[in-house]
């Protein structure tokens, strides 16, 4: 029995030794692979930041080589995974509307949600960026965070993050200052055209923009069959002149889809918009969601998603910043100057930032509906799911025609509130009341 007993715990033991060289062949291997040399992409640009990153490529590296927005900013990322999962990961966020945050603040921020230690703090220069760094660790793990934050113009930041659980302090260093080395970043000129045409606006006021203090439009909606599946209404008004929010307005989207889509949105602003209330909600048969935006000025855009759990979170605008509901003002300022392309940021009634690119078009270039314009504009939302739209305006500058490509493709057709009240008769009731959606 005992010697039964002794060739088990024997064979126990061999087995154990051979899983420990296995683990330590396989680790070996994830070394030698991980200290490989670094190859880096070709500069990865975001057109919207004249912001190129390079990123580790190659020798088990595996990077999309794309931008992708994602919540009010942009993304890119790579990650190192030799076969066995992933060990080590880079990631770079440009962010639209950053929170005013010190690198201090953001750096414990950063210890705490990975349970780590702060181990060293560095400024570097690089061409005309300012990062402020820090090295992260774990003490319980080979766990360690490099991680970088610079503040752009225009209220952006750029962050630079990289993460590994080899151990190999060193060469997770080196591939975080080769990404630094790597970075091309040049003053956005038609975001700071885009500056100028919104200060423009609100130096002039809104209410300059309203004829008789008020302003309401309605469109039909058609497919490309040319079919009325739906319509959409903005009202706008200067209500009391010298309330502090003195501008209202409102709005109703309906599309008799397969989801039967519907949103209402109210808001309440200063002249200017530096100060506004934003309220909206959407709902179709896939279900219903809503949004509170409140802006102050000094303190920044408070973003509440009615969700579950609620969300709430705080942007600093940058000074191309304007609220959706005021695009026809946006589209008449910039007729108005020599501008023929800018980049805004559009604030979405649900709180998403939206950068966008809107450029003149030659009426002679886009056939029948061009020719009966005076003025067309092309608006291309830079998120990269390739919406765009074509704005068709007449001798006064107004909207008669909206284009719009999102997968299909919609036509807007300018209309008035009979026509709309006849091919909708069962949404009248938010027709007929829009004064009471402004209170």
């Amino acid at each position: 029995m005992d010697g039964t007993y002794e060739i088990k715990k024997y064979s126990a033991d061999k087995i154990a030794l051979l899983g420990l060289f296995a683990v330590a062949l396989l680790i070996a291997r994830l070394i030698v692979i991980w200290r490989s040399v670094i190859v880096l992409s070709g500069p990865i640009t975001l057109s919207c930041a004249d912001l190129s990153v390079s990123m580790p490529a190659g020798n088990g590296w595996r990077s999309e080589k794309q931008w992708r927005y994602q919540e009010n900013g942009f993304t890119l990322s790579s990650v190192f995974d030799p076969g066995s999962g992933p060990i080590a990961q880079v990631s770079c966020r440009y962010l639209l509307a950053a929170a005013k945050t010190t690198p201090d603040t953001l750096f414990k921020q950063k210890a705490s949600a990975v349970h780590g230690t702060i181990a060293k703090t560095e400024q570097i220069r690089t061409g005309t960026l300012t990062i402020d760094w820090v090295h992260i660790k774990e003490q319980e793990t080979l766990f360690d965070m490099f991680f970088g934050t610079a503040q752009l113009p225009n209220n952006r930041q750029l962050d630079i993050e990289v993460h590994q659980t080899m151990g190999d302090t060193d060469l997770a260093e080196q591939v975080f200052k080769r990404i630094i080395e790597g970075l091309e970043f040049k003053n956005n000129h038609l975001l700071e055209a885009g500056s100028e045409i919104i200060a423009e606006i609100k130096s002039k006021g809104l209410d300059s923009f309203l004829e008789d203090q008020s302003q309401e439009v309605f469109f039909l909606i058609k497919n490309a069959r040319g079919r009325t599946i739906g319509f959409m209404m903005n009202v706008l008004i200067n209500s009391e002149p010298d309330a502090q929010l003195n501008i209202q307005a409102a709005g109703f989207f309906y599309i008799a889809d397969q989801y039967a889509r519907k949103r209402v949105t109210s808001f309440q602003s200063d002249n200017s918009f530096d100060n506004f209330v934003a309220r909206s909600e959407t709902s179709s048969l896939a279900g219903r969601s809503g949004a509170e935006l409140i802006l102050k000025k000094g303190v920044g855009l408070t973003v509440k998603r009615f969700t579950k759990p609620a969300e709430e979170k705080i942007y600093q605008l940058s000074p191309a910043a304007i609220p959706d509901v005021f695009d026809e003002q946006l589209f008449s300022q910039l007729l108005d100057r020599d501008h023929r392309k800018i980049i805004v940021d559009i604030i979405e009634a649900n709180g998403t930032i939206m950068p966008v690119h809107i450029c003149r078009i030659e009426t002679e270039d886009i056939g029948v509906a061009g020719e009966q314009a005076a003025y067309v504009l092309k608006v291309e939302l830079l998120d990269g799911q390739g919406f765009f739209e074509q704005v068709y305006f007449d001798d006064q500058k107004r909207i008669f025609k909206r284009v719009i490509w999102h997968g299909d493709k919609y036509i807007l057709e300018s209309a008035t509130e009979e026509e709309v009240l006849r091919q909708f008769p069962k949404q009248a009731n938010y027709i007929l009341q829009k004064n009471k959606m402004l209170e």
